[in-house]
């Protein structure tokens, strides 16, 4: 099964992500933020990561331009409470490894129907 990172500021909202995930049968990991993810990625080697938007410290186009630097090159699932749009939703695609995100809030089965997408592909 592949290995999802789930990376979101929000305790809650973080560990209920990563208990779904884990029921769904996937391996994870969690950060709380940008360089706790940068500090992991390496060792975890995440397939997929969900990746909250919106957090202190680094922002999403840096954590995706330093993912480049890693040996690890994972594919990045968004997760934000932005409304993206036609022109935004074509830059945030091309931004990096991110392949697609969802808008908070979202229901569970979507994400995971998302996670399963992307994961294995």
């Amino acid at each position: 099964m592949p290995k999802v990172m789930v990376v979101d500021d929000e305790q809650d909202l973080r560990d209920m992500i990563n208990l779904i995930l884990q029921k769904e049968g996937y391996e994870t990991e969690t950060a709380k933020d940008g360089q706790e993810f940068l500090e992991k990625v390496d060792v975890f080697q995440p397939d997929l990561v969900t990746l909250d938007v919106m957090m202190p410290g680094l922002t999403t186009r840096e954590i995706l331009e330093k993912i480049k630097e890693k040996k690890t090159n994972p594919k990045i699932l968004l997760l934000t409470v932005v409304r993206f749009s036609d022109e935004e939703k074509k830059k945030i695609m091309n931004m990096g490894n991110v392949v697609d995100y969802i808008t908070k809030p979202f229901e569970f089965d979507d994400l995971v129907n998302a996670v399963k997408k992307h994961a294995q592909q």
